[in-house]
């Protein structure tokens, strides 16, 4: 379960919270420009969500399963992995997209079921959901400058008004719409935190592990962890390092690699 955002304002801000049971879980950077969180699930190392330095954020949130999303193999079957690997990788630019997905049957991997928002500057902004309707922000639009998705299917849900929606994570979608919408004319950094803040989870099997706020025009990543919003951790794309930024006690920092960095560790700054 989790919770994630994109506002386009002054400048397009994106957030994410990453909620799932306690387990191994690291930040790592792939190339010079791949930030990516990685869960552990029976020893191995699996992406849940990334963004680069161009300004392209994905993640992969659970939902409810259907049919035609399921793993398959075919022509024109892309299993959404390899999507989120050549839309981060920069092999696929977000103009191409739309035209991609219309030639394309994105399915899940084997035994799980997601979907995802993509996002990037200039409301280049995408949700994929296997199986169901693709959608995509109308460029044209002057009264919609931002998408919230949880874990209900949103395709059958767009046309409706915000509380109309039904299923995982109504209320924290419903919340954040609220939020953003009060907020949007000058949305920012603290905004997102705010946002964030508000659907976060505390308890039960689906706690928030990380809080993150990307601003792509500022090439940096804002993120807090175990819903502890009073220490703040930022990542440079410029410099390639995590430092610490408020409410710590003394001043910390790390060059990320692709190795990576548990959340444990930071933890202990």
């Amino acid at each position: 379960m989790c919770t994630s955002f994109v506002v386009h304002a002054d400048k397009t801000v994106i957030g994410m919270n990453f909620d799932i049971s306690r387990r191994p879980i690291k930040i790592a950077l792939l190339g010079d420009d791949q930030l990516l969180v990685l869960q552990n699930d029976n020893g191995q190392f699996y992406p849940a969500f990334g963004m680069n330095g161009r300004g392209t954020f994905m993640n992969l949130l659970m939902v409810d399963p259907i049919e035609a999303g399921n793993y398959r193999r075919g022509k024109n079957c892309i299993h959404i992995m390899k999507l989120f690997d050549e839309v981060l990788s920069g092999q696929m630019e977000l103009a191409q997209l739309p035209d991609y997905l219309d030639s394309n049957a994105i399915v899940n991997v084997p035994n799980q079921s997601v979907h995802s928002m993509i996002a990037g500057r200039n409301r280049e902004t995408y949700i994929v959901e296997p199986g169901r309707k693709h959608l995509e922000m109308d460029s044209n639009s002057s009264n919609k400058d931002f998408m919230v998705l949880t874990n209900f299917p949103l395709s059958e849900y767009i046309s409706s008004e915000n509380r109309l929606v039904n299923g995982p994570g109504e209320d924290r979608y419903i919340k954040a719409c609220d939020m953003i919408t009060d907020h949007k004319e000058t949305f920012n950094l603290q905004s997102g935190f705010d946002v964030l803040q508000e659907t976060v989870q505390h308890s039960g099997d689906y706690p928030t592990q990380c809080s993150m706020v990307f601003i792509p025009d500022e090439s940096k990543v804002s993120f807090t962890l175990n819903g502890n919003f009073t220490k703040v951790y930022e990542f440079s794309f410029i410099t390639k390092r995590i430092q610490s930024v408020e409410g710590f006690t003394s001043n910390q920092s790390l060059t990320l690699s692709k190795k990576g960095v548990l959340l444990t560790e930071l933890e202990g700054w």
